[in-house]
């Protein structure tokens, strides 16, 4: 198995795993102190909402790092899922430092990691040339 595509199942596992959270945060299960700042146990309704739109854009990240690997069929152009694969590398290494610099210590030990695998396996699939599959 290529790196690429290893890096890409790492990642899309990964993040449908933080979908799954982020849906269990939408439907207020008592998880808040793991996300957002863990300032609330259970999300207020904005946050609710913020956690379901997370969820649909982790699980597009997901399907973006698989098409540019061609594990999935995509009607993008390479070069479009090469732009949404460094775009989210971009967005999961601002993750990363925000979890980092959290006050939750739960966001600090449990999503720092979560987040610089995922931006690690995201940079691993963008930097490859041979990822590009037509």
């Amino acid at each position: 198995m290529k790196v690429t595509v290893l890096a890409s199942l790492v990642a899309a596992c990964v993040l449908a795993l933080v979908a799954g959270f982020q849906v269990l945060l939408a439907f207020a299960k008592p998880y808040g102190s793991a996300a957002w700042g863990g300032v609330h146990r259970v999300l207020p309704v904005r946050l609710r909402f913020a956690s379901a739109a997370s969820a649909v854009l982790l699980v597009l990240a997901a399907w973006i790092v698989l098409a540019r690997t061609g594990i999935v069929g995509s009607p993008w152009q390479p070069a479009t899922l090469r732009a949404g694969t460094w775009v989210c590398f971009g967005v999961l290494t601002l993750s990363t430092i925000g979890n980092l610099a959290s006050k939750s210590v739960l966001e600090r030990k449990l999503m720092f990691p979560i987040a610089f695998v995922c931006a690690v396996c995201f940079l691993v699939v963008a930097i490859s040339a041979a990822a590009e599959r037509t």
